[in-house]
């Protein structure tokens, strides 16, 4: 859960958590595991937005992420989530490939 906090943490999205992993932690263990609920909630939402704004086709997995931790599938939710950031950074990366090496230079000229 730390990790996963300081994943949205560090992102720039209008919906997300807005505290530190620790204390999402603390606040986690002092709710009794209910404020997991809500950061879980939080996080469906953020991943919508981080996958439109990678011209990614953003499903709405807000619901889908509080019902499985409400089962006591944290676990997955956890799994997905991972399974999200790792495309995020794939999309990141081959950007950043294209945007500093640029396209393949062009064939020498022919005489």
């Amino acid at each position: 859960m730390y990790k996963i906090a300081q994943g949205f943490y560090y992102t720039q999205t209008y919906e997300r958590v807005n505290t530190t992993p620790g204390v999402t932690v603390l606040l986690f263990f002092l709710t009794c595991g209910i404020y997991g609920y809500y950061c879980y909630y939080k996080w469906g939402r953020a991943s919508n937005e981080i996958a439109v704004r990678h011209g990614r086709n953003g499903s709405e997995k807000a619901v889908l992420y509080l019902i499985l931790a409400i089962f006591g599938f944290s676990i997955i939710n956890d799994a997905l989530i991972q399974s999200d950031f790792n495309d995020w950074l794939s999309i990141q990366q081959s950007g950043y490939q294209q945007q500093h090496y640029g396209a393949p230079p062009p064939p020498g000229a022919s005489y």
